[in-house]
């Protein structure tokens, strides 16, 4: 086509290409004239550049290429695919916000549930104290009044029990200690009608005077030595 027609031809060859590729890759014309008038090329030309080359299909008075209807086809191709993997990385992206949601929302449960349990009450703890106390068995009723009542008392400013204080805590072991030592003899009459040095130093100022004038009402007197401490003795 290009050595029987020259430039002018090659030129209206990707002309008509690009209005075919535009139009779906297919004319339909009765006449050239129109077609050679919107392409601003010769009419004739126009017509053997159609017909004579084997370059277009002809059929029905309608024309179209073989070759740009296999790149069309590549090129729909490629767009599905990339509508595709725009839609898998769509659905990634959802799912892994959904995941990040999900796990969001257990670490704000979490930190609600830890917020809740720095903010209980007083009188929650108590009633989670009492009730951990009683669901312990082979202890009597009276016993396990008296521990909850020693080691529930308030301190000063009322935001902690006397068992919050402690270093450590054992419930169980705690209760065992309780039934068989003074610690339950001291609930149940206030203070031991001996010196315990070790109830003594768990007592604050004004419970320790309280204990003092206890023993000494029943005829204990203390002394200080620098090797043992405060000795108490009961008069004979």
């Amino acid at each position: 086509m290009r050595s029987k027609l020259g430039y002018e031809g090659y030129g209206i060859f990707w002309a008509v290409l690009e209005l075919l590729f535009v139009e779906e890759n297919k004319l339909c014309v009765n006449d050239y004239e129109p077609l050679a008038y919107g392409l601003q090329c010769d009419e004739h030309i126009l017509k053997q550049v159609i017909e004579d080359f084997d370059l277009f299909v002809l059929e029905d008075d309608c024309f179209y290429s073989r070759r740009l209807n296999d790149h069309i086809q590549e090129i729909n191709s490629k767009s599905n695919k990339a509508k595709e993997n725009a839609s898998k990385r769509w659905s990634n992206a959802v799912a892994m916000q959904s995941h990040s949601n999900g796990n969001a929302s257990k670490v704000n449960k979490s930190i609600s549930n830890s917020k809740s349990k720095v903010n209980k009450t007083i009188e929650y703890r108590l009633a989670e104290f009492k009730n951990s106390v009683q669901s312990i068995e082979d202890v009597s009723n009276e016993d396990k009044k008296a521990f909850i009542d020693f080691w529930t008392e308030p301190n000063k400013s009322g935001t902690k029990m006397r068992f919050e204080l402690e270093r450590t805590w054992h419930l169980s072991r705690r209760l065992s200690r309780w039934v068989n030592s003074s610690f339950n003899k001291t609930a149940k009459s206030k203070f031991p009608d001996f010196y315990d040095a070790y109830i003594y130093k768990k007592l604050d100022t004004e419970k320790q005077k309280e204990y003092e004038n206890h023993l000494k009402s029943l005829g204990w007197t203390s002394k200080y030595t620098p090797t043992a401490g405060i000795v108490w003795n009961k008069k004979r």
